[in-house]
């Protein structure tokens, strides 16, 4: 036992090293700020997403002054290019559309919230100063350390204070989509010839698939599925190294754990969907979460079809949603937000809007599918795919885009996986 302990504490040791000491070679500095970079926003986002959207401000303007000075050249591949450019589309659709459609307001904070998407042509330079293959592994590694601790913070929080958990996200729908994606990246790490960073990564899933459940994310559960075709595909093609009866073994005995965690919540979120349905068959007047839902989809689709081009500008987004209600209706819905981030585009900027945030979603699956062949672009594919379905499963029935975590998320993942070439194979973060 004392030998097992050991051997743990050896291993976050030469983690540290790995993470703040990278080597003595030139660009070493770079390497080692990309590191920690890398590793604390992937442990951050359900803790404090607030880092986050810290971590890649400063990452652009630390890139922006790089790219100024000339100690970084900007130097993107066609395909990184290409890429960029997808991100950068929906950004300018959005801030043309604010300036087509008066009154304006707040125009500015809202185009200080776009400016994540543009962040792809300053921070991939700086990603790519670090040795090709370090950053993707750390990001999987810190992803399931991070799981691990916000699932025990979101248990805290059902135990003691909330009905539903929210860790330190302050939203429980954000803790879920946050708990599904980043759980998602946490497993992909079973490939990881190290036995420390295995179990992590098993801990890691279980603990996302944890903070689903806990939270009651509804639309996070129908991600579970897809997902699990996602690894199905991706360890299909790349061996891993822990037994197939081992992992069998741990991960029924996870599975039941998270039963039992996760029942009462299951069963309460899933009795007040059928206690919803039931209520839209009532004409009281009653609004509930999934009448308002239906309220808001109808409010937008009427509110598209009346300026299908232009859209409405995002600073004029609800408003023109809750005229297109009845008046009994209206001061019964406080929400912020559509509940669907392509009607949500759609009244933004009209089908513009709509293509381009369609664009923006494929370019983290543009930029693994044109890299070379080899187990990097898989590694990649796998990535992009769960950052993908996550967005667009979760975004569909609450929210996607224009929000603090989520937008410097997607923006960052993509960047990280067009960093390494295609034929760069996987390697754990500690190699000795």
């Amino acid at each position: 036992m004392a030998t097992v302990r050991t051997g743990k504490v050896n291993y976050f040791r030469q983690l540290k090293m790995a993470v703040l000491y990278p080597g003595n070679e030139a660009g070493s500095a770079l390497d080692r700020n990309n590191r920690i970079a890398v590793f604390l926003f992937a442990i951050l986002p359900g803790l404090s997403p607030n880092f986050n959207s810290f971590i890649l401000l400063a990452s652009m303007v630390w890139g922006a002054y790089c790219l100024a000075t000339g100690s970084l050249a900007l130097n993107l591949s066609k395909s990184d290019r290409l890429v960029a450019i997808g991100m950068s589309i929906y950004p300018l659709v959005m801030i043309a559309s604010i300036f087509i459609n008066p009154p304006y307001s707040e125009e500015l904070d809202w185009i200080f919230r776009l400016l994540p998407f543009f962040s792809v042509w300053l921070i991939l330079p700086r990603m790519r100063q670090s040795p090709d293959g370090s950053l993707v592994p750390l990001f999987i590694l810190g992803a399931g350390i991070g799981m691990i601790v916000t699932f025990l913070f979101s248990l805290l929080q059902i135990m003691f204070l909330m009905e539903r958990a929210e860790a330190g996200t302050s939203n429980a729908a954000l803790l879920g989509v946050i708990g599904v994606l980043f759980g998602g990246i946490a497993l992909l790490n079973v490939q990881s010839p190290r036995s420390v960073e295995q179990r992590i990564a098993i801990l890691g899933y279980a603990a996302g698939l944890g903070c689903v459940l806990l939270s009651g994310t509804r639309s996070a559960w129908l991600v579970i599925p897809i997902h699990i075709v996602i690894f199905l595909w991706y360890f299909r093609k790349h061996s891993f190294h822990l037994s197939l009866r081992s992992l069998a073994i741990t991960s029924s005995l996870l599975l039941a754990g998270l039963i039992t965690l996760g029942s009462g919540q299951i069963l309460h979120r899933i009795q007040a969907l059928q206690e919803n349905l039931t209520s839209l068959e009532r004409t009281d007047g009653e609004i509930t979460s999934l009448s308002a839902r239906f309220a808001l989809y109808k409010g937008a689709l009427s509110a598209i079809s009346k300026d299908p081009l232009t859209g409405y500008g995002p600073q004029n987004r609800m408003a023109s949603v809750l005229a297109e209600l009845p008046d009994n209706i209206r001061p019964k819905l406080p929400y912020s937000h559509v509940h669907n981030g392509f009607l949500t585009a759609g009244i933004d900027a009209g089908v513009f809007g709509i293509a381009a945030l369609s664009l923006m979603l494929l370019t983290p699956v543009i930029g693994a599918w044109r890299k070379e062949a080899g187990p990097g672009r898989d590694l990649a594919i796998a990535l992009a795919l769960l950052l993908f379905s996550s967005y667009v499963i979760t975004g569909s029935f609450g929210i996607m885009f224009n929000q603090k975590a989520l937008d410097p998320i997607f923006a960052y993942m993509v960047a990280l996986i067009c960093a390494d070439r295609g034929s760069t194979g996987f390697a754990p973060v500690v190699r000795s």
